[in-house]
This record gives C-alpha cells, structure tokens and sequence, in this order.
C-alpha cells in the first residue's frame, strides 16, 4: 500500500513507528534488506545505483544541492532524527507511516522512554503494547512491530529486514538509510515524485547518505507534494513541473471515518483493554470478528479477552 509517507498527508486514522552498535547481527552487511529490490534506489554497487550513468545526479550537482541546503534551513526538529539506533529508527518509520508526524514525534518519545531497546518491547505483553499504541491508529502495525521485536530478540536482526513481519521494502530502505547511513535513498512517495519531476535520471547520495534522504523526503512532502509549492521551490527551473492536471490521478478521498468499520473496531478493541473481558453477545459481531482474525483479541468461552 503506497502512501504519503508524511503523516501532514491526512493520513492519519485514530482507529487505529545508547547509539546503534554497527557490529549488530550483520547488519552492516551489504547484503542487507533487500538489495535486488527496484524500489530501493542509490545503493552502493555501481551497477546498482547507476553511477556510471552521466544522467545520475550528485551531491555535487547544484541543484542536488540546492535541496540539501532548503533541508538544512527548514528541518523539522524531529526527536528519532537524534538517533542512529536500529531500533528506535524501526520504530519511528513504523508509527510515521500512517499517522501524523506530530503525533507520532510525541507517541514516539513515550514508547522510547518506557521501551528503550528491542528486548524490552520484546518483554512486554501484546496487550501493553496495543495499549501504548492508542491513537496512532491502525493496529496491526502495533502487533506486526511486537512479533518483529521477538522474532529479534531470539534470532537476531535478519540480513534482509524484509523477513520481518509488517516490514516491506521502502521500511528496510529507511532503517538502512537513516539508522546504517548506507547510500540507499528510501523510495516512499514523496521521494518518488520528486526524482519524477526534477530528478529524473536518479539522484546518488553518496557521500552524506542520511541527511540526502532526510532532505529529498522531507522537501517531497513539504514542497514538491501533490499540490506542489512551485513558487518557493529552489529547483523549479528545468523542472517537469506536476504535468497537465487533466492528466493527474484522482485523489483519493477516504471514506467517513464515523460509522465505518475501522471506528467500530477501535471502539471495540478499546472497550476490551479497558475491561479485559467482554461478552461475545454484547460485542458488535462482525467487528470482533475482524479483530479476531487480526489477533488483535482472544475469543475464548464467548468471551473477548485482550490478548496476550
């Protein structure tokens, strides 16, 4: 599912991410989180990235450039920039991913405070975690990061990150970029429409990978976003521009949230963290089934109990 990975997209659903050691389970191998995957762009093999491509643009080209410099003035100062830890990087793309990035800046300072490291979260019980997940929205992201943090803790950090369960590959590409500092720029949406319009031959970062990626993502969703700010864009000469609006796809408008499924299982899940049980007869049927499914809740003896 492709989305605007800034949370300022409207995204955001209320039913519902000591410094690292570069030693940590081969992570620094480079071999990690899926290489041969097209949507991980800039890596370091020449013949991945397109170095040898004239078309390519570096950190020394100009308008490269002019990005980064737009980047080091206008920064959000958000607090996971702090860090190169895997984990808490993890963390910071798997909350931001569909929720609002002032939310999650916060949410992301509490889950740090009470789990610092992956074997603490690791320790905790689902049903801890769901319940600091609240209001972030979507769940299962919340199990998805719980199941992960154990798989971690007992095998160690797979070679390819992508075997992690709720991690594709722009998450992978993200821990790569932003925890390792490898030259691999994470492909989200925003990124994407920016090499579309200014940077089409690709951009190779090179030299300072993790500010690169910071600056491209941040200036796709603040500056080259759908409703593009043209007129303050530093690299708006020789730009494609966003293309004929006739030709545009249509946005996508979500759904009201008020009576919609999502809002009758949140409601829901929330009702059962709250009491820790409630009777299958006193619970809307088809949304305790969907959560069910989901493990978000245990059915036992027509009973929901909250999960452990």
């Amino acid at each position: 599912m492709e989305q605007e990975h800034d949370p300022a997209s409207g995204l955001a659903d209320p039913d519902a991410s000591g410094l690292a050691d570069p030693n940590v389970a081969g992570l620094a191998d480079p071999n990690v989180a899926g290489l041969a995957d097209p949507d991980v762009a800039g890596l370091a093999d020449p013949d991945a990235s397109g170095l040898a491509d004239p078309d390519v643009s570096g950190l020394a080209d100009p308008d490269v450039a002019a990005v980064l410099d737009w980047w080091t003035v206008n920064a959000r100062d958000l607090p996971w920039r702090a860090s190169r830890d895997i984990y808490a990087v993890w963390v910071a793309e798997v909350m931001s991913a569909q929720t609002t990035v002032i939310r999650s800046a916060g949410a992301w300072v509490r889950w740090m405070e009470r789990w610092p490291t992956v074997e603490a979260v690791a320790a905790a019980s689902l049903a801890q975690v769901l319940v600091q997940w609240q209001g972030l929205g979507y769940p299962r992201r919340a199990r998805d990061l719980h199941r992960s943090a154990r798989i971690v803790v007992e095998s160690g950090w797979p070679a390819d990150l992508t075997e992690l369960p709720g991690v594709g590959a722009y998450v992978a590409a993200a821990v790569r970029c932003f925890a390792l500092e490898e030259p691999v720029l994470p492909l989200d949406v925003n990124v994407k429409r920016v090499l579309q319009r200014r940077f089409s031959g690709g951009v190779d970062i090179s030299g300072d990978p993790w500010r690169a990626g910071q600056a491209f993502m941040e200036f796709g969703q603040r500056i080259c976003s759908v409703r593009p700010r043209c007129e303050v864009c530093p690299v708006r000469e020789g730009c494609a521009g966003p293309g004929d609006p006739a030709d545009r796809p249509a946005i996508r408008r979500q759904r009201p949230f008020a009576g919609s499924m999502r809002q009758r299982r949140g409601q829901l899940l929330r009702r059962v963290i709250a009491e820790g049980a409630v009777a299958l007869e006193d619970a809307d049927r088809e949304a305790a089934a969907g959560l069910a499914e989901d493990g978000l809740v245990m059915l036992a003896d027509a009973r929901l109990l909250v999960p452990e």
